[in-house]
């Protein structure tokens, strides 16, 4: 009987363990992340300071990196990034810690954010559980969306000399007639128009993977769904049986995305490339 109890407390604390590990790792903020940047230590070549912001696709953590991805790139040398996504954020979110931002003195500022918004919208289930887990002050909308992502690029603009560019989303899945998707499309052309309205560049994301997309024709790859299952059966696969996020995403028949959501490698380098050519292009 105690040999019984023993094996039941085993198996409960490894399963603990293992919950906290993975949560631990699919949390865990970027070590260049605006908290931890100090302008002054940074060595007189790497002076130029880029800020990549956005959601958990920038943050990396359960999702390819591509700010690591930029901050290997040769051409990119003399400039320092700053990894300022954090995951699960909307772009209400990141307007509160804008200043955070600000405060960086950045010469370049890009912004990927707007997943979780259109992810919000698709159902009243998400609503009420992005305002709640997110501490937002309404439910989530387009309208509130645009003048959120408008807003944030307004304070950028008054409280820096920055160079800022705006990405449209990456898909929702990969199944173009799918609500999810078309909603991905949907809320990158409020990005445009919001980059239109203010005068800064716009990065055609979404644009650019679709072509890719319709291209490849229909595929079998699982749609959108609610319970985020996918997301987290690719932590597991990630953290606990050392999948690439390549692997992952062609487990799901996927070419650019893991999991819905997140970006594997060719989709982060994609955005690295677009990012690179931004900053090149003085």
């Amino acid at each position: 009987m105690k040999k019984g109890l023993i094996v039941v407390v085993c198996i409960i604390f490894t399963f603990v363990a293992l919950v906290g590990y993975l949560n631990y790792m699919a949390r865990r903020g970027p070590a260049n992340n605006p908290g931890n940047f100090n302008a002054a230590q940074l060595p007189v070549q790497k002076k130029n300071v880029a800020v990549c912001v956005g959601d958990s696709i920038t943050h990396g953590a359960v999702s390819c990196n591509y700010v690591d991805i930029l901050s290997g790139r040769d051409r990119l040398r003399g400039y320092t990034f700053v990894n300022a996504g954090i995951n699960s954020e909307l772009a209400y979110n990141v307007v509160q810690r804008a200043d955070g931002i600000i405060a960086c003195n950045p010469a370049v500022i890009t912004i990927l954010i707007g997943t979780n918004d259109a992810a919000a919208s698709l159902s009243a289930g998400n609503q009420k559980r992005y305002t709640k887990e997110m501490k937002l002050p309404r439910l989530p909308d387009r309208g509130w969306y645009r003048e959120n992502l408008q807003l944030l690029i307004q304070k950028f603009k008054k409280g820096t000399q920055a160079r800022i560019a705006v990405f449209s989303l990456p898909p929702i899945g990969e199944a173009r007639e799918s609500i999810a998707y078309k909603r991905a499309q949907e809320y990158s052309r409020i990005v445009k128009e919001v980059a239109l309205t203010e005068k800064i560049a716009y990065l055609p994301l979404n644009e650019r993977m679709d072509e890719i997309i319709a291209k490849r024709g229909m595929k079998n790859s699982p749609a959108y769904n609610d319970n985020m299952y996918l997301m987290f059966k690719g932590i597991v696969q990630h953290y606990l049986l050392g999948m690439s996020y390549d692997e992952i995403a062609s487990s799901n028949s996927y070419i650019f995305i893991t999991d819905t959501l997140h970006l594997n490698c060719v989709g982060a380098a994609m955005t690295a490339d677009m990012i690179e050519d931004f900053v090149i292009e003085k």
